[in-house]
């Protein structure tokens, strides 16, 4: 940083933050928003170790500069009860904080704006589909459901996080083949997901070009991770009661038209009808649905960076 700009020249540093126990929303990175991280480290742990070291890296480098986090979990914040509460005993839920999250909240939020900018869209359906995956349901530019729940390991398979499982076939799973919890945590973040049903790569492009030339377990990588994203969107068209736009978004859902194909091709009875030679044109931003779909299908760039941005600009004006 010091190489490419003056330090007179940055009035904060801005963090896409993921999860902290008891903290949400754009707050001042201080050592106590750090141990807040740290408390939930187990439920993110990849993302947080990144974080932890870039930030103190950054405090010991720009000691007097303001460090801003706005946490992923701040778009959800509206999520009503029914859609966050898990079926455990209440007083675990209020001990412990075990709820429904959600992530990706910064890409959401861009593809809820967007589409609001461009289709005048209030109900939105937004896919941000890649290696990293989650189906967010936006009303009046706020999600009121995500498929993520306490931890970014939820919801959608992801290119290696297991996505949804029953937890009674987890702990008969660890029973069968000894698994501690380390073993487990591994297996389920890092050997799962897409990876996990290919058994070669977690990677759209490589699942992609293994189903074009027939390979079994590509296919049914890709089949599965498509058949989920179509339950969240039906779900979401029924909590949503219908949508003005459906969105996809991010590496896959912005450069897959098989993948797009197969989650709304074939969805006419829902008043959603793809355009197939819109959708092959691959639009960098653009409507791929037919003149003909009440519901409109739409690819849209996300842009994490800029929602950071404008909310760290706003906390400092604040201040």
């Amino acid at each position: 940083i010091k190489e490419k700009f003056s330090i007179n020249e940055i009035d904060a540093v801005g963090f896409k933050t993921v999860h902290a126990k008891g903290v949400t929303g754009c707050v001042l990175l201080d050592n106590k928003v750090l141990q807040a991280m740290e408390d939930y480290r187990s439920l993110a742990p990849v993302h947080t170790d990144v974080y932890i070291t870039a930030i103190s890296t950054f405090q010991k480098l720009l000691t007097d500069m303001p460090l801003v986090g706005l946490f992923e979990t701040h778009f959800h914040k509206n999520i009503p009860p029914e859609a966050y509460l898990y079926g455990i005993p209440y007083e675990l839920y209020e001990k412990h904080g075990i709820r429904k999250y959600g992530f990706h909240g910064a890409s959401h939020r861009y593809i809820g704006k967007r589409a609001s900018e461009l289709y005048d869209a209030k109900k939105v359906i937004s896919c941000h589909l890649g290696g990293s995956s989650s189906v967010c349901a936006i009303k009046d530019g706020w999600s009121i459901d995500t498929s993520m729940g306490m931890s970014p390991q939820s919801g959608l398979l992801n290119a290696k996080r297991v996505g949804d499982l029953d937890p009674f076939g987890l702990l008969y799973l660890m029973e069968k083949e000894s698994l501690s919890i380390d073993d487990t945590r591994d297996l389920l973040m890092s050997k799962s997901g897409i990876y996990g049903i290919s058994g070669k790569s977690g990677d759209f492009r490589d699942i992609e070009e293994g189903m074009n030339i027939g390979d079994e377990r590509d296919t049914k990588a890709f089949k599965t991770f498509a058949y989920y994203v179509k339950r969240y969107i039906g779900e979401y068209l029924a909590i949503l009661n219908g949508a003005d736009c459906i969105v996809f978004t991010a590496g896959a859902g912005e450069n897959s038209p098989a993948l797009r194909k197969e989650i709304v091709g074939k969805l006419n009875n829902l008043n959603i009808i793809l355009d197939e030679q819109k959708n092959l044109q691959n639009p960098k931003e653009g409507i791929i649905s037919s003149e003909n779909s009440k519901i409109k299908v739409a690819v849209i760039p996300t842009n994490e960076e800029y929602i950071v941005a404008k909310e760290v600009e706003k906390f400092l004006q604040k201040d």
